[in-house]
C-alpha cells in the first residue's frame, strides 16, 4: 500500500506552508482513497500518525495565527491544523467522487496566497480586519466560494452573509462578517451596498470579501476600510505538479516550458488531468491543449512580454502595474501611481494594442475615446456633453482610459483659422475633464498619437498625462520576435532572421499582415507554413530586381552604409538588398546622439544622400529611387534643410529667425525664397558626400560587390574593407 512518505517529492521548487501542506495532505488521502476504492470498497485513509513526519510536520498554527483577543468564538482560529489532520486521519475516508483538479489548484492557490501573507489570519482575529481577496479566474472564483472556510480552518467561525445584514443584527449573533460577489454591483446597487458595509464595519467583527475584482464588484465603503488586500495568483508549474501528484498518485519527472504553462487554466487541468492518467499523458495532454490554445489565440491577444519593439511603453506598464498592486494593499495613495502616459509614434506600431494589454495585464476595463467619437455626436454642446457622460463612466470604477488619436485636440496657440473658438473650447474641454479637480483615483490614462508635437501642451504636462513615450519602427531582432509570437510555434526550429531584415521598415500591423498572409497561402495550399511563405508575404510577391537594378540597388546602399561607417563607426548598421522590385534595399543602423549642432546635421543630410551620390560617382547619374515618396531619402534630406534654414538657428541667409517648428517643413517651402536656401543646403551636402565617397571609392565598390552577392553586410565588415582598400584618387571630404 503506497503511503505518503512521497508526497514531499511533488514539490520541488516551492516550500509549502502549513495551510497549502493541510490542503495538499487531506485532498492527496481523498485522491487516493477513491483510486483504491475498488480494492477496499471502503478504503481506510492511510496511517497519518506515522506519516505526519513525512511532511516536515505541520506547524502549530498558533505560532502563525497567534492568540485571539476576542471571547466570543474566536478560539476555532486557535485550533491546530496538525490536529485536524490527526482526527481526519484516524476516521475512514468514504469516497465516491473523482478527484477534481480544478478544485484542488483552487485550494492549494488560495492556501499559498494565506500562507505567504500569515499576518493576515493572525490581524483576521483583530475586531478591525477587512480582507479582501480577488480571484481574476472565474472558474477559481466558482470553486473557492466553497472551499475558503475549510482552506483556512474557519469552519467553526460562526459567518454572517453581508446580503443577510441589517442595520438590527447585533455583534453577539456573530464572529464574522463575509462577502462573496460574483457579479459587478451595479450603480443601482451601490447605495443599498454602502448601507450594509457601514453596517458591518460598526458591528466591529472581522470582514473576508471574496470577488473576481474588488473595485468593481464591492462597496467603495469597503474598499477604503480594508486592511488587506490580495489576489489569489495564477497556476504555476508548480501547481500543475501537485495536482497532477494529487489525482494520479504518481510524479511528474518533466516540466511543462513557462510558454505552455502560461496558457494552462482550470479549463485545461479539467480536460487533461484524470486519476486513470499517468503523469506523462497528463502533461502530454496538457501540451497539447496549450499549444493548440497559443495557435488559435487572436494575434492581439498578446502579453506584455510578447509586446516587442515597445520596451520603454513596456516598463512603464510593469512599474504601473506594480504601483497599482501597492495601492489595492492600502501601501500608498493613488497620487503616488505614475498613472497617465501617452505612446508617440508612427501609425500601425501598436499603440491601441498596447493600451489593450495593459488592460489586460492590471485586470482592469478597457474605455475608449477618440474626439471623433465625441463630435459624432452632434454640435459642440453635443461633444462636450458626450465628453463628459464617458468620463464620468471611467470615475465609477477603475479602469484604464483609452485616448486615441490624441493630437486631434491641438495646440490651441498655433490656430489661425476662423474655428479657433471652438478648437479652443473643445481643448478646454477635455482639460477640464482630465483635471484632478474632477478626480483622478482609480484612472489609468493612456493617450496614443502619431505626432505629439501637434498636441496642446497643457495636455501631456505632469499631472495629466505624465510622460510622453517615444516609439519608432522594430529593429530586424524586434521584428523577428513578432514574428515568433505570432508564428505560434511554427517554424521554431527555423532561420528567420533574413526574413526580418527584410521586413525592416515594417510596423507591428506590418508583421502581423505578413504572418497572416503567410498562413494562409500555406492553408490555401494544405501544407504547413514555411520560410518561403513568409519571405513572399514580406516582398508582397513582386518580381526579382533585375541584374542592373540589382546593380545599381547594391551601390546606393553601398554608399549609405560607407559614409554611416565613416561618420559613426561601424556599430550597429547593416546594409541590406532585398532584390525585389518592390523595395530594392535599405540601410539599418541605430541613431547616434548628437547635441544637434550644424556640422551633425550636416553629417546627417550627407548619409541620406550618400546612396544618391554613390550612383552619380559609379554609374554616372543617378536613378529615382532616392526619392518619389514621403519617407525617402530626398523627403528626409527636404525636411532637415528646411529646419537648419527656418528652425534650428543654424543656416540660410538670415539664421537666427524663427519661422516654423522644425517638423512643418512644409511652411518653409511655401516661400521661393527659402526653397532657395534650402537647396543650397542640400547641394553642398551632396557635394560633400561624392567627396566622401570619391575618398573611399575602392572601399564603395568592393561593399557594392558583396551586397551584390550576399545581400547584407554588416558595419564591421565594412570598417574590415575601408581598412583593407587603398584611398581613392578623388578629392578629400571636408566633413568636420
Amino acid at each position: 500500500m503506497q503511503n505518503l512518505k512521497t508526497i514531499q517529492r511533488a514539490s520541488t521548487n516551492r516550500q509549502m506552508g502549513p495551510l497549502e501542506r493541510a490542503v495538499y495532505r487531506s485532498d492527496w488521502q481523498a485522491s487516493y482513497a477513491y483510486r483504491n476504492r475498488s480494492l477496499e470498497g471502503v478504503v481506510a485513509a492511510t496511517n497519518a500518525s506515522e506519516d505526519t513526519q513525512d511532511l516536515g510536520g505541520i506547524a502549530n498554527p498558533d505560532k502563525r495565527i497567534g492568540k485571539v483577543q476576542n471571547k466570543r468564538g474566536f478560539g476555532a482560529l486557535r485550533k491546530s491544523l496538525s490536529q485536524k489532520l490527526d482526527a481526519a486521519s484516524d476516521e475512514s475516508i468514504i469516497v465516491r467522487d473523482a478527484p477534481a483538479p480544478g478544485v484542488i489548484a483552487a485550494r492549494l492557490l488560495l492556501a499559498r496566497l494565506f500562507d505567504d501573507r500569515p499576518e493576515i489570519l493572525q490581524n483576521f482575529a483583530s475586531k478591525d480586519a477587512v480582507v479582501l481577496v480577488d480571484v481574476p479566474d472565474a472558474g477559481a472564483y466558482n470553486r473557492i466560494v466553497h472551499q475558503w472556510r475549510d482552506v483556512l480552518a474557519l469552519r467553526d467561525i460562526r459567518f454572517l452573509d453581508f446580503a443577510r445584514l441589517k442595520e438590527e443584527t447585533q455583534s453577539d449573533d456573530l464572529d464574522a462578517v463575509y462577502v462573496l460577489s460574483g457579479k459587478p454591483l451595479a450603480t443601482s446597487e451601490r447605495r443599498a451596498a454602502d448601507g450594509r458595509s457601514y453596517v458591518a464595519i460598526q458591528l466591529a467583527r472581522p470582514i473576508m470579501a471574496i470577488t473576481p475584482s474588488a473595485e468593481t464588484h464591492l462597496s467603495k465603503v469597503l474598499l477604503d476600510g480594508a486592511t488587506h488586500r490580495v489576489e489569489v495568483p495564477a497556476i504555476d508549474a508548480d501547481i500543475v505538479r501537485k495536482v497532477i501528484r494529487i489525482v494520479t498518485g504518481g510524479h511528474c519527472t518533466t516540466t511543462l516550458p513557462q510558454h505552455l504553462v502560461d496558457r494552462i487554466g482550470l479549463h485545461e487541468l479539467l480536460l487533461s488531468v484524470r486519476f486513470d492518467r499517468s503523469p506523462a499523458e497528463c502533461l502530454e495532454k496538457l501540451s497539447s491543449l496549450a499549444k493548440a490554445k497559443i495557435a488559435t489565440a487572436g494575434s492581439r491577444e498578446l502579453s506584455l512580454d510578447e509586446l516587442f519593439g515597445l520596451d520603454e511603453a513596456v516598463n512603464w506598464a510593469r512599474s504601473t502595474g506594480l504601483d497599482l498592486k501597492a495601492w489595492r494593499r492600502g501601501k500608498i495613495g493613488w497620487s503616488e501611481i505614475d498613472a497617465g502616459v501617452v505612446v508617440n509614434g508612427p501609425p500601425g506600431i501598436g499603440k491601441t494594442l498596447f493600451a489593450k494589454t495593459v488592460a489586460d495585464h492590471f485586470g482592469l476595463p478597457l474605455v475608449s475615446a477618440t474626439y471623433a467619437k465625441w463630435q459624432s455626436r452632434g454640435h459642440l454642446g453635443d461633444l462636450l456633453k458626450g465628453m463628459k457622460e464617458d468620463f464620468e463612466e471611467a470615475r465609477k470604477s477603475p479602469c484604464v482610459f483609452f485616448i486615441d488619436e490624441l493630437d486631434s485636440f491641438t495646440d490651441r496657440g498655433s490656430v489661425r483659422h476662423d474655428h479657433k473658438d471652438y478648437v479652443v473650447a473643445v481643448v478646454n474641454g477635455f482639460i477640464e475633464q482630465i483635471d484632478g479637480l474632477h478626480g483622478r483615483d482609480g484612472i489609468i490614462f493612456v493617450g496614443a498619437t502619431n505626432d505629439v508635437r501637434r498636441c496642446d501642451p497643457a495636455i501631456v504636462r505632469a499631472g495629466r498625462f505624465n510622460r510622453v513615450i517615444n516609439i519608432g519602427l522594430p529593429s530586424p531582432s524586434d521584428i523577428e520576435k513578432m514574428m515568433r509570437v505570432r508564428l505560434r510555434g511554427d517554424l521554431e526550429e527555423e532561420m528567420i532572421e533574413h526574413v526580418a531584415f527584410l521586413a525592416l521598415g515594417s510596423t507591428g500591423a506590418d508583421v502581423e499582415r505578413i504572418v497572416k498572409d503567410a498562413r494562409r497561402r500555406a492553408r490555401q495550399d494544405e501544407r504547413s507554413v514555411s520560410v518561403a511563405d513568409l519571405r513572399s508575404a514580406v516582398l508582397g510577391g513582386a518580381e526579382d530586381l533585375s541584374l542592373e537594378m540589382l546593380n545599381r540597388a547594391s551601390i546606393h546602399e553601398a554608399g549609405h552604409i560607407v559614409a554611416k561607417v565613416v561618420h559613426d563607426g561601424p556599430e550597429n548598421v547593416q546594409a541590406v538588398v532585398v532584390r525585389s522590385s518592390n523595395k530594392a534595399g535599405f540601410v539599418a543602423s541605430r541613431n547616434v546622439e548628437t547635441a544637434g549642432t550644424l556640422i551633425d546635421h550636416r553629417r546627417t543630410l550627407q548619409r541620406l544622400l550618400a546612396g544618391r551620390a554613390a550612383e552619380e560617382l559609379i554609374l554616372g547619374e543617378a536613378g529615382d529611387g532616392s526619392g518619389g515618396v514621403g519617407g525617402s531619402d530626398l523627403a528626409n534630406a527636404t525636411k532637415l534643410g528646411a529646419a537648419l534654414v527656418a528652425s534650428f538657428g543654424h543656416a540660410g541667409p538670415h539664421n537666427l529667425v524663427f519661422l516654423a517648428d522644425h517638423f512643418r517643413a512644409e511652411t518653409v517651402l511655401e516661400s521661393a525664397y527659402m526653397r532657395t536656401a534650402v537647396q543650397e543646403e542640400l547641394k553642398s551636402a551632396i557635394d560633400e558626400a561624392m567627396q566622401l565617397l570619391s575618398l573611399h571609392r575602392n572601399a564603395l565598390t568592393e561593399v557594392a560587390a558583396r551586397l551584390r552577392a550576399d545581400g547584407r553586410i554588416d558595419g564591421h565588415d565594412v570598417q574590415h574593407i575601408i581598412d583593407g582598400c587603398s584611398v581613392g584618387n578623388g578629392p578629400v571630404s571636408h566633413v568636420g
